[in-house]
C-alpha cells in the first residue's frame, strides 16, 4: 500500500465511503471541515481500509483505518502531534509501534460538532497475557488492575490478548484498552457473564445483556477492559459482531439516539451493524456505539 502524501488540494482521491461519511457529518451535525484533515491525510488508506463508527449519546462519529509500515507509524504520530497531542502519548505509541513490528496498526479519529477531540491507536498481534501485562505496568497500571485482567482473560480461557490499544486527548489523559476475543459458541457467553462480575457488575447490570442474549448468542465479540490513572475502570465493553437494529433498539430507549445510531448501518444500506459496542458499568445506563465497516 501507498504512503504518498495528500495532493495538493488537501483530499487526495477521496476513497469511496467518502459520500457515506458525509451522510454521517451531516445527520450528526458534523462539519465536513472538522474530518477533512484526516481524509486528506488517509485517503489512500481509506481506500483499502475504513470503518464508521457512531456514538448515539455525545452524538460524535468515529472515523478509523489500518496500515503497516514505519513510514505509515511515523505519518500517524505526526497527524496526531499536529492536532495537539501531547508528547508522551506520542512516545508511547512508537514505542509499541516498533515492538509489534509496525503490523496490523489501527488508527481512529473521533469528531463531534466541536472538532477532532481524541485519537485512538490499536495494534492486532496478539500478545501474549505476559506482554499485555507488561505493557500495562510500564503505563503505570497498579498491580490490582493487572491481576484483574489476568483474571479475566483465565475465565476467557484466553492466553493472548486480540488487541491492545490507547486513546489519547489533548487535554493528556490517556485510555489503555486490551481486547479478548470469544467464539461464536454458546458458552463463551457464560463466560463473558463471570468476567462482568469480576469487573464489578451486578446482576442488575447485567440484566439489558441477559434479556437479549438469545439473539447475541452464536455472534463473535470481543471483551475489553479500559485502564486510566493507573487503575481499571468498573465494568467491561462486548462488542458483538452482526447485530440487528432492533438489538440496537432495545439497548438504547430514546427515539432520537435510535436514529442516530442506525445512521452507519443506514447509510451502508447494511441489513444488520456490523457491530455494536456495549459498555456496561455499575450503576450507569448501558452505553452503545455502533460501526460499520467500509
Amino acid at each position: 500500500m501507498s504512503d504518498s502524501q495528500p495532493t495538493s488540494d488537501g483530499y487526495g482521491d477521496l476513497f469511496s465511503g467518502a459520500a457515506r461519511l458525509g451522510v454521517l457529518c451531516a445527520g450528526l451535525d458534523v462539519p465536513w471541515a472538522s474530518v477533512v484533515p484526516y481524509v486528506g491525510a488517509f485517503s489512500e488508506r481509506l481506500k483499502d481500509y475504513f470503518e464508521l463508527s457512531v456514538d448515539p449519546r455525545s452524538v460524535s462519529l468515529g472515523v478509523m483505518t489500518k496500515g503497516e509500515g514505519q513510514a505509515y507509524a511515523y505519518r500517524v504520530t505526526r497527524f496526531m502531534e499536529e492536532n495537539g497531542i501531547p508528547e508522551p502519548a506520542l512516545r508511547r505509541f512508537l514505542v509499541r509501534a516498533k515492538y509489534f513490528e509496525y503490523r496490523n496498526v489501527f488508527f481512529k479519529a473521533e469528531v463531534d460538532g466541536r472538532g477532532l477531540r481524541e485519537f485512538s491507536t490499536y495494534f492486532r498481534r496478539r500478545p501474549p497475557i505476559q506482554v499485555a501485562h507488561a505493557m500495562l505496568a510500564d503505563s503505570g497500571v497498579d498491580g490490582d488492575s493487572i491481576g484483574l485482567m489476568e483474571a479475566v482473560a483465565e475465565v476467557l480461557e484466553k492466553q493472548t490478548v486480540h488487541f491492545v490499544g490507547t486513546a489519547a486527548t489533548r487535554s493528556g489523559h490517556l485510555l489503555e484498552k486490551v481486547y479478548f476475543s470469544q467464539s461464536d459458541v454458546l458458552a463463551s457467553w457464560d463466560q463473558i457473564h463471570t468476567a462482568a462480575t469480576l469487573c464489578g457488575l451486578s446482576d442488575a447490570d447485567w440484566a439489558p445483556l441477559a434479556d437479549i442474549r438469545p439473539v447475541l448468542e452464536g455472534h463473535t465479540s470481543f471483551v475489553s477492559l479500559s485502564f486510566a490513572d493507573g487503575v481499571i475502570q468498573p465494568g467491561l465493553k462486548l462488542d458483538v459482531h452482526d447485530v440487528a437494529p432492533g438489538v440496537v433498539k432495545a439497548l438504547v430507549p430514546h427515539e432520537a439516539e435510535q436514529e442516530r445510531a442506525d445512521l452507519p448501518r443506514a447509510v451502508f444500506a447494511h441489513s444488520d451493524h456490523s457491530y455494536v459496542g456495549i459498555r456496561l458499568m455499575p450503576g450507569e445506563p448501558v452505553r452503545v456505539k455502533t460501526y460499520a465497516l467500509g
